[in-house]
């Protein structure tokens, strides 16, 4: 029965790995052969190809001339999309799904490490010793059942979060517009030509959510920074110089205060967040219960993406680029505890107040 197991969720994780990783080799054959090579050697654009499914699971890398750890969360929808097809068959073979998610996940995990490990060249290596854990945590979320009746909250906590990434999304690729010939001039500094601008262009779409990110941290105070000894925020700006990438003429040009009042949303998001825990129970311990349950669960998500859209990008002046994580989840917290003592604390301390006279 372990020997079934093992040979299904190898089998499955091989076929999640072939899904992503052969579009990806194609992208760079295609690429390879249209961009030409000094070497003529075609273990470059393989080479290649893993370390686009390797950055599609965020698995940071060290290059030449720095390191890159900033890479683009849009990427991730593809490998959770091979995982999700390729599981079922794995839980149909195993009693428990737990089980079968674990042995999966296992599976999965070792052969990103084996890609990572031997896809090294003397210029540019993947991190292969992280790669099992963002590829196990990857995997094993992917498979998750999040519609199950106690993750309820968790999971209306979760859309709303979405939601609002949506919406960051929309002011970014509104930013962009008005900064029209901003976009221009940048993409004419690159001059990548048609085949290099239409693989140029799906990398921005998939940087993407990564300025929405930064976007929402920008409106609810805590802001961004975009190398070392910057800040970007309504009322600091602090900016060095940037890398000529079209997507970033969607920065602001400068210090805008009245924007601050945008930090007031974070009250808002987080009561939405938690309402259904608020409607649901009327008990001071089941509403405190499920309300820490639910914020913690969301403090996480919020410092899991936050952590993912940040880091350094190639070189050690742009390093810090993201989000101040504990900035960002100390102004969350602070807003979850103003919602907890409003809307919980205050109104059982009222009642027991009226019930001792």
């Amino acid at each position: 029965m372990v020997r079934r197991i093992l040979s299904v969720s190898l089998l499955q994780a091989a076929r999640s790995v072939a899904l992503t990783l052969f579009p990806a080799s194609f992208i760079s054959l295609f690429a390879w052969a249209t961009a030409g090579s000094a070497t003529g050697n075609t273990s470059d654009p393989i080479r290649a190809s893993v370390w686009i499914w390797l950055a599609a699971h965020q698995i940071p890398f060290h290059l030449a001339m720095g390191k890159l750890s900033v890479l683009p969360l849009g990427a991730i929808i593809f490998p959770i999309w091979a995982i999700r097809k390729s599981f079922p068959r794995v839980a149909e073979a195993h009693s428990k799904v737990e089980g079968a998610r674990f042995f999966f996940a296992i599976a999965y995990a070792l052969m990103a490490m084996a890609l990572a490990f031997f896809s090294k060249s003397t210029t540019t290596y993947p991190l292969w010793y992280l790669a099992p854990l963002y590829a196990f945590v990857i995997s094993y979320l992917a498979t998750y059942n999040f519609r199950s009746d106690e993750a309820r909250h968790i999971r209306f906590a979760f859309h709303v979060i979405l939601i609002v990434w949506g919406v960051a999304s929309l002011v970014v690729m509104g930013s962009m517009i008005a900064h029209w010939k901003v976009l221009v001039d940048l993409d004419t500094v690159i001059g990548p030509g048609i085949i290099g601008g239409v693989l140029f262009f799906l990398v921005q779409a998939l940087y993407l959510p990564n300025a929405a990110l930064l976007a929402f941290s920008y409106f609810i105070g805590s802001g961004f920074h975009l190398g070392a000894g910057t800040l970007i925020s309504p009322t600091h700006f602090t900016l060095h110089e940037i890398p000529a990438l079209p997507l970033l003429s969607a920065l602001p040009t400068g210090k805008h205060p009245v924007l601050a009042v945008g930090s007031l949303s974070l009250f808002v998001i987080s009561l939405v967040c938690l309402l259904p825990v608020l409607r649901e129970f009327n008990g001071f311990k089941a509403r405190t219960f499920y309300f820490f349950r639910t914020s913690f669960a969301l403090l996480l998500i919020l410092a899991l993406l936050a952590f993912l859209s940040s880091g350094e990008l190639l070189t050690s002046a742009m390093n810090p680029v993201g989000i101040p994580l504990l900035t960002f989840i100390e102004y969350f917290a602070i807003s979850l505890g103003a919602i907890y003592l409003l809307f919980i604390a205050l109104p059982a301390s009222h009642t027991r107040f009226l019930k001792s006279e």
